[in-house]
This record gives C-alpha cells, sequence and structure tokens, in this order.
C-alpha cells in the first residue's frame, strides 16, 4: 500500500499547528493510511520525497523485512511531510515513522513518541557535533570573545550554521528573544550579535568564508575543517588544518531515529525494535541499510537518551517547533 496524503500545517500558533496536526490526520488520512487498530497491521508512514532529482528510495524490501522478523503484515504509507507523519503517529494511523533530528524531537517532546533505533555511523556515533570554529590568528577562545565579529553560517535559519549557535547564544543570556515566538527573530539575533553575517553556502562556504577572511568565526559541524581540508585533494583556500581552532561545541546532533506511535502497545514497538535492529547482522539487511536507509548500523537508544541533550538547547529559540516540522 502506497498512497500519498497531504495537509495543511500553515498557523502562527504552535499549539494549534500541532493540534492540527493530530486533528486533520485522524480527519484527513481516514482511508489513506491503515493502521493497525484491529487490523493486525504494522504501517510505517514514509515522507514523500521532496526534490525530484533525488533517487526515489523503495521502502517495501523494509516492509518485507519487518514482516518476516515480525510474522506481521506490514504497509509503508508515504505521507507529504514530517507534519503529516507527527500527525499519523499521534493518532495511532500508522505504528512507525523516520524522520530528522529536529522534528523527531518535537514528536516526542508533544506527544511522548517512542525511539525504537537510531542511525550510526561507522564509529559508532548516533550524532554530530555542532561547534563554532575560527582560525588561529582570530584570538577568539570563547563564543563571548565573538561579539560583534564577523560571522560565517551554513544558510538562513540551518540546523548547525544558524539555530543551534543562537539557541547557546540565548542559553548563555548573550541574546534575548523577549516575548517573540516568531522563528525569524533569530535572524535578528544572529544580526545583532555578530558583525556582518556571511549566510549559505552549507558547510564548506561557511569553512570557505572563514578561510579567506571574510568571517572570522564559522558554524557548522565541529569536523567540517578535517572534512574539508584535510585530505589530499584539499580547495586552493583551504588553511593547514592547525589554523583552524575549535571555539565551542555546543551540543550532540542526533542522526534520524526510527520513532514509534504511543498508541503501539509495548509488545508491538519490542517487536519492531527487535526487526530493525537485525538489519546489522543479516546481508539482506545490510543491504536495506545501504540502499534505503544509506547507514552503516541502526543502535538502540531511547528518546530521551537521543533527542534531549539537542532538544534542551534547541528549545531556547522562538517558535523552533513549527519551524522544524515545516522545514524536517
Amino acid at each position: 500500500m502506497d498512497t500519498t496524503c497531504g495537509m495543511d500545517t500553515d498557523s502562527s500558533s504552535r499549539r494549534s499547528v500541532l493540534a492540527t496536526i493530530a486533528g486533520a490526520t485522524t480527519v484527513g488520512l481516514a482511508g489513506c493510511i491503515g493502521g493497525n487498530s484491529g487490523d493486525e497491521e504494522f504501517v510505517f508512514a514514509i515522507e514523500a520525497q521532496d526534490d525530484p532529482a533525488d533517487v526515489e528510495r523503495d521502502w517495501e524490501p523494509l516492509a518485507e523485512w519487518i514482516e518476516s522478523e515480525t510474522d506481521v503484515s506490514t504497509g509503508i504509507d508515504t505521507v507529504s511531510d514530517s507534519s503529516a507523519a507527527i500527525g499519523a503517529l499521534a493518532s495511532g494511523q500508522a505504528d512507525a515513522s523516520y524522520l530528522s533530528g529536529g522534528p523527531s524531537w518535537v514528536g516526542w517532546n508533544e506527544y511522548e513518541f517512542e525511539t525504537i533505533a537510531v542511525e550510526a555511523d561507522e564509529d559508532g556515533r548516533p550524532f554530530y557535533i555542532a561547534a563554532g570554529y575560527t582560525r588561529s590568528d582570530t584570538g577568539i577562545e570563547t563564543i563571548r570573545d565573538a561579539e560583534g565579529v564577523d560571522s560565517a553560517h551554513t544558510g538562513d535559519l540551518t540546523g548547525a550554521g544558524m539555530l543551534i549557535p543562537t539557541a547557546y547564544l540565548a542559553d548563555e543570556g548573550l541574546v534575548s528573544f523577549e516575548d517573540d515566538d516568531d522563528v525569524t527573530a533569530i535572524r535578528g539575533a544572529v544580526e545583532e550579535y555578530f558583525g556582518n553575517p556571511v549566510v549559505g553556502g552549507g558547510y564548506i562556504g561557511a569553512l570557505q568564508a572563514l578561510s579567506e577572511e571574510q568571517a572570522d568565526i564559522a558554524f557548522g559541524r565541529a569536523t567540517t575543517p578535517e572534512e574539508y581540508c584535510g585530505g589530499d585533494d584539499v580547495e586552493e583556500w583551504c588553511l593547514d588544518l592547525d589554523e583552524y581552532v575549535i571555539v565551542e561545541e555546543f551540543t550532540e546532533v542526533p542522526s534520524h531515529p526510527v520513532l514509534a506511535s504511543t498508541e503501539t502497545s509495548e509488545s508491538e514497538r519490542e517487536l519492531l525494535e527487535e526487526a530493525f535492529l537485525a538489519l546489522n547482522d543479516d546481508p539482506e539487511g545490510q543491504e536495506i541499510l545501504d540502499d534505503i536507509f544509506d547507514v552503516y548500523e541502526l543502535q538502540a537508544a531511547t528518546s530521551e537518551e537521543h533527542l534531549g541533550p539537542y532538544g534542551e538547547l534547541i528549545s531556547n529559540l522562538p517558535g523552533i517547533e513549527d519551524h522544524l516540522t515545516e522545514e524536517g
């Protein structure tokens, strides 16, 4: 079963958006997402591909795998976006979904979704570190030293490039949003705290701006300098690695988790968790991890372990719940 369903998530109120997600999904997806209530079926909600240039993933092998591991009929249902996936889980019309870290935190924070499994890289890390880094010649040692200096961000309202460092500034009391609940206030805080923000170009763009002295602090992954300037074939603008210095490490940014609905029973969640983790130990399962998830392995984790540190920091930002579900 593969049915694409949409819903309207436009709203200025976080609570009304989340209420709309749960309510409209119950009405709008009825007959669209089958759910397992009385059907003895697991339903896995997947976001529709939003970039036509991306290779469309075939999730049916995953459904077949789960069915073979659990002896429960399993269906894949395509929903329009992360808001619809959250709504499907909240209403119990889907048993599990695979979402990025931001929407997953919203789902856990608002609906207490359980984490079944999380992506991990070859080093066993289910996260990356968001950080600010500088050149060794700037004299910047802490984020407080960066007030008024030119900054480089991976993009407008991007996670590690803008949202997380601004959330850190707010947590440290260095910027404030007063009673503003609009996510665009984050841009204002960046412009107020830093000198001339350079925005765009992704991780490599922020690093290049720092390297070419268009900025004196850049934001992204802690490993960005090594990733782009640590190999044999590097850009001509790259500095020696010892000329890049970490200023602050902000938080662990969680990898994509597989989330389960709280409407799914504990025994059903355990079945699903065992099925997902079994992918690691079988050649067919490894093929699914490579072709569908594009990850090295899946690990067991709780929502609190995986999403808690990130959520504690990101919750300092205005309008962040709406933004993460819209962008996720």
